[in-house]
């Protein structure tokens, strides 16, 4: 089991093969290894509260991917609430991810 740690700072509604940023987070979970998928910049914008993707990330969530959103990224973007199984994260834990926390890193 691996430790992956998928980054994705692109906006997922805009290109139309960021929902494989999302089927790769499931199916490396599904596969048994550990996720992490953190929305940074952009990204963010998947993670609105009742947006059109914040019920695939809530599914990933109860899955078991941890699903975080940068908190910066959040607030300039006004998202002041995230969907439910997403939690607000910080580069701090970004950079500890990066560092200690994974194994494998891809940037999307």
């Amino acid at each position: 089991m691996s430790r992956y740690l998928i980054v994705t700072s692109r906006d997922l509604y805009e290109y139309a093969g960021s929902a494989h940023v999302l089927e790769l987070a499931g199916s490396l979970k599904n596969r048994g290894h550990e996720v992490t998928l953190y929305l940074i910049e952009n990204g963010v914008l998947a993670a609105r509260k009742g947006g059109q993707l914040a019920a695939r990330l809530s599914d990933l969530s109860r899955a078991g991917v941890t699903v975080l959103a940068e908190d910066v990224s959040a607030k300039a973007r006004g998202i002041e609430q995230v969907a439910e199984g997403v939690r607000l994260s910080n580069m701090d834990e970004l950079a500890d991810l990066i560092v200690d926390g994974c194994d494998k890193v891809i940037w999307y």
